[in-house]
């Protein structure tokens, strides 16, 4: 089908430019990945430019690089290989972006997994522009801003360092950086090399070894075998593009068995029953359309061998398969793989029972949060140098009509750990002079706002939200269990699904009145229709934007989620691992289910209170 597209483009008259990434195809064009192509001194024009990708993936490297395309009143970007949960790529038009001049636009699938961007102008336009919204519109038109320093790159792979940043600057190898609107072009300038290179100004370059660099040919030559303790540290290798490559798509029961990552022609793969299910690129990099391949399987054990493309690719693959949340394990790390980091060494290397779904999903947590938290592109760069942004704060919405419950309540908060909270605590038909709210008030150890009301659920809720000063709200409940990184998974969750509210749904619920816990696996990491009500984490502007809650006594929550969707926001559903839903006498519940309906509906019980083990346990 790719081929078909060159072929037919090539075919017509006039300049048409070539340009892909992520594919090893023989086309008269520009390999993105492998060839230096340096910034246009002055405007570069073709009639036609075709961008071909292998994956989404791939493409937003290609957007990293949209400033090296020429303009072209026809851009078509096509795209080989797209996982199924991805949305049609249909770019939004701005006229920021000088798509005024748009004449036509076709987005088609002519084969499966294939997308085709076909945009027609009625005058020459930036083709990068056409790549930048497309690559948007398969992350789901989220914003593509990285929390750092505006970056200059240069040299062959250094979009890997900033995948999906339209904001880069290209530079040459030798510099200088290009001026921006009468400002440099960067504020760190990130570059790769194989050898030392010259710097025409004055402030150096972050220099980076290109995977060729790092092959164990080159190491294994003289006066490059120090190079695999130079890449010891997780700085010295490109981050993981954690927008497509994260826990969406993770599936709780997988169909498949155990897997071997393996070498395998000089490129690792992943071989299940002696056949490869995926082969990464021979730079390292994970793609989403990899990690897709790889849901239904169980996990994958790790076979070091010096024969695969290097030490920096062998640790690209596994911080890729680790923050997607693939279950991997190895009996030891070799030294020269230290650039993964020593917590998520010991992670894979820690004793996991994967044929055990809970504990198969309790491994991935811990690496996926390891491994998106160290190998992120935000952390990559806060490693290099780039100040940390200050981390946002959430504001904890605890409504309570019981007074002996409001100290478990802040306990409850109180255990939450790598975030910043507030609560605020609204007291509904009772004093704050209460002898228990003093008390449990007087030993929580935080910013904490208390109020009195008398007015119907949803308006107390939307009078604890005005008295708020996070950017983030979350709604708990004051007799549910919550994990110590319940509200850190929340913020990580929102980070790379880019929903506006994320929550997750009660998989363990503890029936109180007769002592048993039930556990039942639910569909988890995905773009969904409705969390629970005690696990509402979302953006402020958003909360603004639909009005809050609506001043009913019941379905505040339900009626929350519709209006947010209704007004074009999604919501995100992570893992339910962290959180534990208490379950008494129905009249004691706005939601009013029977006990009998949870014994019904979730196979799994246990006598007592048995949480998953991410609890720690819970008090």
């Amino acid at each position: 089908m790719i081929a078909d597209l060159v072929k037919e483009a090539l075919a017509r008259s006039g300049d048409v430019r070539v340009f892909y990434a992520g594919m090893d195809i023989d086309v008269d064009g520009i390999d993105l990945d492998h060839e230096l192509v340096e910034p246009p001194t002055g405007t570069e024009r073709a009639d036609e430019v075709l961008v071909l990708a292998g994956t989404p993936a791939d493409l937003r490297r290609v957007a990293t690089l949209h400033k090296l395309l020429p303009e072209a009143e026809r851009v078509i970007v096509a795209v080989a290989d797209t996982p199924a949960a991805h949305p049609a790529p249909v770019p939004t038009p701005t006229p920021a972006h000088r798509w005024r001049s748009l004449a036509d636009l076709r987005v088609h699938q002519p084969k499966d997994r294939v997308w085709v961007v076909d945009a027609r102008f009625s005058s020459p336009t930036p083709a990068g522009r056409t790549v930048t919204a497309t690559a948007r519109a398969f992350a789901g038109h989220r914003l593509d801003v990285i929390a750092a320093p505006a970056a200059a790159i240069a040299g062959v792979g250094a979009a890997d360092w900033r995948p999906g940043d339209p904001n880069a600057t290209p530079a040459e190898l030798t510099g200088p950086v290009p001026e921006r609107v009468g400002a440099p072009g960067g504020d760190i300038v990130l570059r790769t090399v194989e050898a030392e290179v010259e710097w025409s100004e004055e402030e150096p370059p972050v220099d980076r070894p290109t995977a060729e660099a790092t092959s164990w040919e080159r190491i294994g030559r003289p006066g490059g075998t120090g190079l695999a303790s130079v890449i010891a540290e997780p700085s010295m290798i490109p981050p993981v593009d954690e927008r497509l490559v994260n826990p969406m798509g993770f599936v709780t029961t997988p169909s498949r068995g155990m897997a071997t990552l393996a070498e395998s022609g000089g490129r690792w793969s992943v071989v299940l029953d002696g056949r490869p299910v995926v082969t990464f690129a021979a730079s390292g990099g994970v793609t989403d359309a990899d990690v897709a391949r790889l849901r239904q399987i169980r996990g994958v054990t790790i076979e070091w061998r010096q024969a695969h493309s290097g030490p920096l690719a062998a640790v690209r693959v596994l911080a890729g398969l680790a923050a997607a949340g693939v279950p991997i394990v190895a009996v030891e790390v070799p030294r020269w793989a230290g650039a993964l980091g020593e917590p998520l060494a010991s992670l894979v290397t820690s004793p996991a029972d994967l044929a055990d779904d809970l504990r198969r999903e309790e491994h991935s947590i811990r690496l996926r949060r390891e491994a998106l938290r160290t190998h992120g592109v935000a952390a990559r760069w806060e490693q290099l140098g780039a100040p940390a942004p200050a981390p946002p704060l959430t504001s904890v919405l605890l409504a309570t009509r019981r007074p002996d419950m409001v100290g478990f309540a802040l306990e409850q908060v109180a255990r939450q750990r790598g975030a910043q909270l507030e609560v605020i605590l609204a007291l509904h038909g009772f004093s704050a002079g209460h002898a228990d709210v003093v008390d449990a008030v007087k030993r929580f150890d935080g910013p904490i706002t208390v109020f009195e009301t008398e007015s119907v659920f949803g308006e107390v809720l939307n009078d604890a939200a005005a008295r708020a000063s996070g950017s983030f709200l979350l709604k708990m409940d004051d007799d549910d269990w919550y994990g110590p990184d319940f509200l850190s998974d929340l913020l990580l969750a929102h980070s790379y699904s880019g929903a506006q509210v994320v929550g997750t749904v009660p998989e363990f619920v503890y029936l109180s009145s007769i002592d048993v816990t039930v556990h039942r696996s639910q569909i988890t990491e995905q773009i969904t229709s409705f969390v629970a009500g005690g696990t509402i984490l979302v953006e402020r502007s958003a909360f603004q934007a639909v009005g809050g809650f609506r001043p009913l006594r019941r379905s505040v929550d339900t009626q929350f989620q519709e209006a947010l969707q209704a007004a074009g926001g999604q919501i995100y559903r992570t893992h339910g691992l962290g959180y534990v839903l208490r379950r008494g006498p129905a009249s004691n519940h706005t939601w009013q289910e029977p006990i009998g309906t949870f014994l019904r509906r979730n196979k799994r019980q246990w006598r007592g209170f048995r949480p998953s083990a991410l609890m720690e346990p819970a008090p």
